[in-house]
């Protein structure tokens, strides 16, 4: 019996969760992505084209197709509750729920979870709400610090002093962004990612990865939303 899967998202990473996908003869690729990407739409019987984070329009295709299971790619739908609703709708999900995404799209969320929980490995850090309580930490901190907004930015907000901002750009890059930023001392040396399956229940790693994130050679540029592994 073939399975229908709905795919949520328009990027490379979705081009590649299509393409595993498609070497199941006995499943049914559907799309849902905000602009068309050929390599998914080459792999799916159909797509719709609308925004990932619409979640009423992602759930009217996906019961009018008759989807059994759904594959999130992005950030923004998941903050958005489009598990949740598939959920609720009997339709199987891959990808957390609205409050479980917290810790992917809520920066300040998740550096407080981790200090509350004693999770080891997170660095030095402070919340801001407003312009001037980031400009006083910023103004007294001695050292670099990483910018990050608070919320999603798809890879894209972080600023590092020392590298892409002296302390005066970093003033005026929490100015603006509204103040709200976590700060955070700076980290020198190799990033990566592990990232694992979980069902609530079982966890199962996947291997080590790194993001090739700088727009250009030699780790120069700016930041992008991940440049490969």
């Amino acid at each position: 019996m073939t399975m229908k899967v709905l795919v949520v998202g328009g990027g490379g990473r979705e081009h590649a969760i299509a393409r595993a996908l498609s070497f199941n003869t006995e499943t049914a690729i559907f799309s849902v992505m905000a602009k068309r990407n050929p390599g998914i739409a080459a792999a799916a019987e159909e797509i719709l084209i609308e925004k990932e984070t619409n979640v009423p329009a992602v759930l009217r295709f996906a019961k009018a197709r008759r989807i059994d299971y759904a594959v999130i790619g992005p950030e923004a739908p998941l903050e958005a509750g489009i598990a949740d609703r598939l959920e609720e709708e009997g339709i199987a999900c891959m990808g957390p729920t609205a409050s479980a995404a917290r810790l992917e799209t809520d920066k300040a969320f998740c550096r407080e979870m981790m200090e509350k929980s004693g999770i080891s490995g997170c660095p030095r850090y402070r919340i801001a709400h407003t312009p001037s309580d980031a400009e006083a930490f910023i103004r007294g901190y001695d050292g670099d610090l990483a910018i990050k907004p608070i919320g999603l930015t798809g890879g894209k907000g972080v600023r590092i002093m020392g590298e892409h901002l002296d302390r005066d750009g970093a003033i005026a890059y929490v100015r603006s962004l509204g103040g709200k930023v976590v700060l955070e001392e700076r980290l020198i040396g190799e990033e990566f990612t592990l990232q694992a399956f979980v069902d609530g229940k079982h966890l199962v790693p996947m291997p080590l990865v790194q993001d090739h994130k700088r727009a250009f050679e030699g780790d120069q540029g700016p930041n992008t939303g991940g440049m490969g592994s």
